[in-house]
């Protein structure tokens, strides 16, 4: 970096003091986060929610910003970035030179596919729980940007009766369709929640000389990850939803073979430099997110990690599913364990007399159920039924639990 006197950079950390010994639950949730008081979340999974300390490191960089455009732009926040690059590189087992920072899984899977050195009559293979922004790229980019690269979709059924049923359908299609050389692949699926067998998938695919860029959205802070050991020639995952991180922010992993093909969505000043310098100057934009990914790490860590953050919200979302099937008789979803995300479960609905099955009516739905009610989820339609998603998070409690029930009841007593 280049010296400036008058530029003094300001390294920071997170103050984590008390959060060893929280207790999860109403405390964490009032002493924590802004979540307003009174209502229960249960979609974490969409958005995710940050810290008040990070938010309070992210207004210091902000002030810092302002204070000096120009020292900030050219000179600090690379700095800051590439640190949060560093400790995310450690935490999800990847060399730092394949990792970057981009604002959400979309836009880096995007970046993947629009980058692929496709040639004429090559096919390019998602599946039928494939997140529906991913999906809407593969149809655009094989319809409009490159006309004469297929598309193919795996049709899956749901719920899938087992991880070698999910290998097999792949199976099938790569045997119908020899020309696939780029898929893309979820690791937990969304919105339906399954995680499927990645490694499987990715050791299946690269023995038919296949590339795979692999969704893992709802990942970073959910499973462990070791990107190098898992050997994806692209994994995207965001930090805004289970890491603490302002949104947005996610990485993108790029095995050391992808450099040679692999570029931003937006060709800048930086082209011909390294990936990292590409990534990073996309044109102005808000930089404090991606160096917050660093503070939502150190909340996450300084809680206890994975073993006590996901062992919570994993017995939360087994206590939801639970009380509301011993309550209201509904199903979840007869996914295999294996199968099953950590801290996301879908139950079943009944048929709703007033909101038959319609995508048109799903909004309605919403507004019918959570419009007016002290609490939030999120329903989603999956062949042909309603399921709700539940998410849970460290601030998740009991109460929060019986508030949904209660607010179910009262709906499928008018309703059912």
């Amino acid at each position: 970096m280049l010296a400036i006197p008058q530029n003094i950079p300001r390294d920071r950390s997170l103050e984590t003091d008390g959060l060893a010994d929280v207790k999860f639950g109403a405390e964490i949730r009032e002493k924590e986060f802004l979540l307003r008081p009174g209502v229960a979340f249960f979609n974490h999974g969409s958005y995710g929610t940050v810290p008040r300390r990070v938010l309070k490191l992210q207004q210091e960089y902000s002030y810092e910003r302002e204070e000096h455009p120009d020292f900030w732009t050219r000179l600090n926040s690379k700095r800051y970035l590439d640190q949060a690059r560093a400790a995310l590189a450690q935490f999800v087992g990847a060399d730092l030179e394949n990792l970057q920072l981009v604002v959400n899984a979309t836009q880096a899977i995007n970046s993947v596919v629009k980058s692929f050195p496709f040639a004429k009559g090559d096919a390019l293979l998602h599946c039928s729980y494939t997140y529906g922004a991913i999906a809407n790229l593969c149809e655009d980019f094989t319809s409009r940007v490159k006309p004469d690269v297929e598309s193919v979709n795996v049709k899956l059924s749901f719920p899938p009766k087992s991880e070698d049923d999910v290998v097999k359908k792949y199976e099938e299609i790569l045997d119908q369709h020899p020309n696939i050389k780029l898929a893309v692949i979820d690791h937990i699926t969304s919105p339906s929640s399954i995680i499927l067998p990645v490694k499987r998938l990715l050791d299946l695919c690269h023995s038919r000389g296949i590339k795979v860029v692999v969704d893992g959205a709802h990942c970073l802070g959910q499973l462990s990850l070791n990107l190098e050991d898992l050997g994806a020639d692209a994994y995207v995952a965001n930090a805004h939803k289970w890491l603490y991180t302002p949104r947005g922010c996610a990485i993108l992993y790029l095995k050391k073979e992808s450099h040679a093909w692999a570029r931003p969505l937006s060709t800048s000043w930086q082209i011909g430099r390294s990936l990292d310098m590409q990534f990073f100057d996309q044109g102005t934009l808000d930089h404090t997110p991606l160096i917050c990914s660093l503070h939502g790490l150190e909340f996450y860590q300084a809680l206890g990690g994975m073993d006590r953050v996901v062992g919570y919200t994993r017995a939360m979302a087994d206590e939801a599913v639970e009380v509301i099937q011993r309550e209201l008789g509904l199903k979840p979803a007869q996914l295999p364990k294996s199968m099953e995300a950590p801290n996301l479960r879908l139950v079943e609905f009944p048929p709703l007399k007033k909101f038959p099955y319609s995508v048109e009516n799903l909004w309605i739905l919403h507004k019918t159920l959570f419009g007016e009610a002290s609490v939030f989820g999120l329903i989603i339609p999956v062949e042909g039924k309603f399921y709700l998603r539940i998410s849970t998070q460290v601030y998740t409690s009991k109460e929060d639990i019986a508030a949904l029930v209660q607010v179910l009841k009262n709906f499928f007593k008018d309703n059912v």
